[in-house]
């Protein structure tokens, strides 16, 4: 037995390095053959013709390009959140500490993290459903064609506010980087199918793992559905905090009105356009705003009301 039990804590260990040794190309793999299946899929679907709409491409290059943008930008989300972090372990709050986890079997401990990450992620999505966090979130929901590289479309912006959540909800449970970094490439491919565009429910299993229609439903332009599916692994978050909404196929168009849609730099701009006629609309209001802005900013309910569009919009 105690052979067994050591060759078990081998194999564990052995799993755990080669997580923190090649988490990055691990993910990397994954992501392209989880690309190339889901084109021989579509390609299949399409009678092997090379058919893709205008739209689509665009979209697909937007998503991209926002792929290499977070490259990018990786450095400056580093920088805003390290202050964060540092502050967090200065002032010592209580946690569970990381040997706690050593004689947990990684078939466990991988789960485990996966829930607490959708746990935090469904809050930290929550907020970026209200009115002052909506035009980063936005950026996300701005693609009209959506599709698994959807998940990539992401403002440099919601990666730290993803991140400082992260801090704060879950640096205290002590989950050795080896864990929590193969929950994360299973999250993000879960992540590109259901951007998938296909009507799939999961059936008897739907209230188990989240769905493509379920997130259409998320991702869909229609009052009803704003604020609603936030969780993206598990919808029992949004079943026991009242957010589920599948009413069926989801036939509703996608995307955010007053949104630029596939324009990168414009997205990319377009939470600090948005504060900005914002800002001049609190601090030097006119007559109308000074009666309707303030109640507006004051609604606290989730929903996903688009800011007024900083083309249009006039202090």
């Amino acid at each position: 037995m105690d052979v067994l039990a050591d060759f078990a804590q081998r194999l564990q260990e052995l799993f755990l390095f080669l997580v923190n040794n090649r988490l990055e190309s691990l993910s990397f793999a994954a992501t392209i053959a989880f690309l190339f299946v889901i084109l021989l899929v579509d390609l299949h679907r399409r009678g092997y013709r090379f058919s893709w709409p205008r739209r689509l491409l665009k979209s697909v290059g937007a998503n991209i390009a926002f792929w290499w943008v977070s490259l990018l930008f990786a450095p400056a989300v580093l920088l805003l959140t390290y202050p964060v972090k540092q502050f967090y372990d200065a002032i010592g709050l209580p946690g569970i500490d990381e040997s706690f986890w050593q004689g947990v079997p990684a078939w466990l401990l991988v789960p485990l993290a996966i829930v607490c990450y959708d746990f935090a992620n469904y809050w930290n999505h929550r907020l970026m459903h209200h009115r002052w966090f909506w035009p980063v979130h936005a950026i996300h929901h701005s693609d009209p064609d959506m599709n698994a590289l959807t998940a990539y479309r992401i403002h440099f912006l919601e990666s730290v506010i993803m991140a400082l959540s992260y801090i704060l909800l879950l640096s205290w449970l002590g989950f050795p980087t080896g864990s929590m970094g193969m929950g994360a490439v299973l999250l993000t491919l879960h992540s590109m199918y259901v951007h998938l565009n296909v009507d799939w429910d999961h059936g008897p299993f739907k209230y188990v793992i989240a769905s493509p229609r379920m997130h259409q439903w998320h991702h869909a332009d229609l009052p009803e559905a704003y604020g609603k599916n936030l969780a993206n692994i598990f919808p029992v978050f949004d079943l026991v905090f009242g957010t589920y909404y599948v009413p069926g196929p989801c036939h509703e168009p996608l995307g955010a009105k007053g949104v630029p849609e596939n324009d990168v730099v414009k997205l990319i701009l377009y939470p600090f356009a948005v504060w900005g006629k914002l800002a001049l609309k609190l601090f030097r209001p006119s007559r109308k705003a000074q009666t309707s802005v303030p109640d507006d900013l004051a609604k606290t309910e989730t929903h996903r009301t688009v800011e007024p569009d900083a083309s249009t919009a006039t202090p």
